[in-house]
Parts: structure tokens; C-alpha cells; sequence
């Protein structure tokens, strides 16, 4: 086999984009909690936080992130409104809501509105970056 041949198949090869993130939550603690979380996997990159749902619209359409971690409950716009607002507007974006409450009924809500999936805020960080890997 030629040595050149090889070579050159991994050099032409083009590295993949690191997958976009949104954070959406107004636990600014755990906001940031899952930004650090997120900056040190390989292969994605954190473009922003936001504290509530109008936040994320905006932030949404300015940067088109991949994928967007919307919380549920938030001040001046809930998650369940954003996500179908993000979604009427980025077709292509994933949403994937967090969750701190226990009924189904706002999971439920939030997949109507246009989110992929819906995770537990109590849920471990393997599984969160297991459900976000998912949706890319």
C-alpha cells in the first residue's frame, strides 16, 4: 500500500463542527453548572446562556445554535412558549427541556410545542450529554 495514498485520505478528511449549545435557565447556578460540563466535552461548544425564555428567542435566532437546553419554568416567558416560538422560527434547531417538576403533563406540553425530548433536572451528567449527543 502506498504510504502517500494514506496520507492523503486523512488529510483530506474535514473535521466535524463542534455541536452548538444553547443553555436556557434561570437557576444561574446550574446554568452555569452545564456550561462547564459542556465546554469540557470534545466536540461541543457552549454559544450561550440565557436566563428566560425571551432571552433565548433572541439569543436563538442570533447565534442558530444545534441544540437548545430549555428550562420549563422561567420568568417572563415560560420554556414551553419559547420552544414553540424557537422552533416556528429555526425548523432545524433541537430543543431539548430540563425539567425540576414531576408531572408528565408538562412534558407532554413541551413535545406538542416542538421539543425532541425532555430530560430531569435530577438526571445524572452522563445522561444529559447522552440525550444531547442523541439529538445531534
Amino acid at each position: 500500500m502506498n504510504p502517500l495514498a494514506v496520507l492523503r485520505s486523512t488529510a483530506d478528511e474535514q473535521p466535524q463542527a463542534p455541536l452548538r449549545v444553547l443553555i436556557v435557565d434561570d437557576q444561574l447556578l446550574y446554568a452555569e453548572a452545564i456550561s462547564v460540563l459542556l465546554r469540557q466535552q470534545e466536540g461541543m461548544e457552549v454559544v450561550g446562556v440565557a436566563g428566560d425564555g425571551r432571552e433565548a428567542i433572541e439569543l436563538a435566532v442570533a447565534l442558530r445554535p444545534d441544540v437548545v437546553l430549555m428550562d420549563i419554568q422561567m420568568p417572563r416567558l415560560d420554556g414551553i412558549s419559547a420552544t414553540r416560538r424557537i422552533r416556528r422560527r429555526l425548523p432545524s434547531t433541537k430543543v431539548l427541556v430540563m425539567t425540576g417538576l414531576t408531572g408528565d403533563e408538562h412534558v407532554e406540553e413541551s413535545l406538542r410545542a416542538g421539543a425532541e425530548a425532555c430530560i430531569k433536572k435530577f438526571s445524572s451528567a452522563g445522561d444529559l450529554l447522552t440525550a444531547i449527543e442523541q439529538l445531534a
